[in-house]
């Protein structure tokens, strides 16, 4: 047997909330103590549903705000944030159009928008926590763009002030087996997502070792026994790490047009892999995997 005992490993589920598949793969996975935290979305239709269910099933579950301004609505008013909506109130600006508007001369206005939409969410995060007494212990964002300078201070101030994990996704590329299959196998968008994320990283320290940008919803038995690898091998100091997920259960019934989306969120919804990743952590083997490597499952505030 391998011996990491001190690592710890924390599987953590991303657009919580988003719909009914997604909703049904958390649940399934929290069940079966495969899955041990996810980030929810406050602005999409299925969030209280989200809320609700995970606290009348695992109320000690680790839950953090996937704070989002690229998809869906906004919490806030349309009207008192312009520069984020268009005509018909939803998100219309993708992660480099926010990269672009925020070195332009309206960043400051654009930023002072930002905010407002982040603090309705929180706040709406804090009510969903205290009708369902939840455990809300971290923050990330939808697509990353929290790490985008100065989305990145605001959401870092925050979760400093009110000790919230905030996600670093700062990615090893792990041992050579690791990255030669990631270059056979993975798509371009991929590394360069991850050099852009490294880029605004750089001067942020990394508390958690994190995995989820070069397979971003395509985690199969392969990639996560590659990871539990690198993992075990890291000489690092963290200790703890997360794999980002994005699981759905396409056997729930659930009606496209109740989804409130980008196209883009549209598409990655709908595809096989999100399903694929929901029946590797159900799969006995995953069970295996971690039991052979002696990691323990943890969630944040764990």
């Amino acid at each position: 047997m391998n011996n990491i005992k001190s690592k710890k490993l924390i599987i953590n589920a991303d657009d919580f909330g988003f719909s009914p598949a997604v909703n049904s793969a958390i649940f399934r996975g929290a069940a079966a103590g495969n899955i041990t935290a996810a980030s929810l979305m406050v602005n999409m239709p299925f969030a209280e549903d989200a809320a609700r269910n995970i606290h009348d099933h695992y109320n000690d579950f680790s839950l953090g705000l996937h704070f989002t301004i690229t998809s869906g609505k906004p919490v806030a008013e349309p009207a008192k944030i312009p520069l984020l909506v268009d005509s018909k109130g939803m998100f219309q600006i993708g992660f480099l159009g926010l990269i672009r508007i925020l070195k332009s001369k309206k960043r400051e206005q654009f930023l002072q928008q930002i905010q407002i939409e982040f603090f309705a969410q929180m706040e709406l995060m804090d009510h969903f926590v205290t009708k369902y007494r939840l455990r809300f212990d971290h923050l990330d964002s939808h697509q990353h763009i929290h790490v985008i300078s100065g989305i990145f201070d605001l959401l870092k101030t925050l979760s400093e002030k009110r000790n919230l994990t905030l996600r670093v996704p700062r990615e090893n590329f792990g041992g050579l087996k690791r990255m030669i299959k990631l270059f056979q196998t993975s798509f371009p968008q991929g590394f360069i997502k991850r050099a852009i994320l490294n880029r605004y990283l750089k001067p942020s320290r990394q508390k958690i070792g994190y995995f989820g940008i070069l397979e971003s919803g395509r985690i199969d038995e392969y990639s996560l026994q590659e990871i539990i690898n690198t993992i075990e091998k890291d000489k690092s100091e963290f200790g703890l790490y997360e794999i980002n997920i994005h699981p759905s259960d396409f056997s729930v019934a659930q009606n496209d047009e109740s989804l409130c989306c980008s196209a883009n969120d549209y598409d990655f919804h709908h595809s096989h892999n999100r399903t694929k990743e929901f029946q590797t952590l159900q799969d006995t083997k995953f069970q295996d995997v971690i039991k052979n490597h002696n990691i323990k499952l943890t969630g944040f505030s764990n």
